[in-house]
This record gives structure tokens, C-alpha cells and sequence, in this order.
């Protein structure tokens, strides 16, 4: 099932050879792991580039979303089975 969502969350993330890769992130009080980053794409509105990040672990599936002018991170839809 696939949820919309615009939450604000905390990333983990590692910076290194051009790239961005979520490792965690934090939503309210929880805690997940993310064991595998499916797809990065991005999207420009006026002269803000956004870049999504589709990851996953064992149980669920996030579409997460970096704001690259305020550089923050929201969880913009969530898929479980």
C-alpha cells in the first residue's frame, strides 16, 4: 500500500565522490535502517533542486526527498506490503 505523506525527518547520510547516500533516518520517534537505495532522481522548481531517494529495507519501502537550497530531508511517501 502506498502512502503520501510530507513529514519532516532526520537523515544519516554519507557525502563522498559527488554522491549522496541515506544510510538511517529518524521520523517522530523511530528509528530506520536502510538497506538498499533503488533509485536517485531529481526535480527542479525554479532554482531549487530537489533529489529523491527510493530505499528500502527487509519490511518497508520510503520515497525520501533532500531539499538542496534548505537541505532538509522529508519523507514524502511511504509503501508497505
Amino acid at each position: 500500500m502506498q502512502t503520501i505523506t510530507d513529514e519532516p525527518i532526520s537523515v544519516l547520510a554519507t557525502f563522498a565522490d559527488g554522491q549522496v547516500k541515506p544510510w538511517k533516518f529518524r521520523c517522530g520517534s523511530q528509528l530506520y535502517d536502510i538497506a538498499r537505495v533503488h533509485l536517485v532522481h531529481t526535480e527542479r522548481k525554479g532554482r531549487t533542486q530537489f533529489f529523491y531517494f527510493h530505499v528500502s529495507n527487509a519490511a518497508q519501502a520510503w520515497k525520501l526527498r533532500l531539499d538542496t537550497e534548505t537541505l532538509q530531508w522529508r519523507m514524502v511517501e511511504t509503501y508497505t506490503p
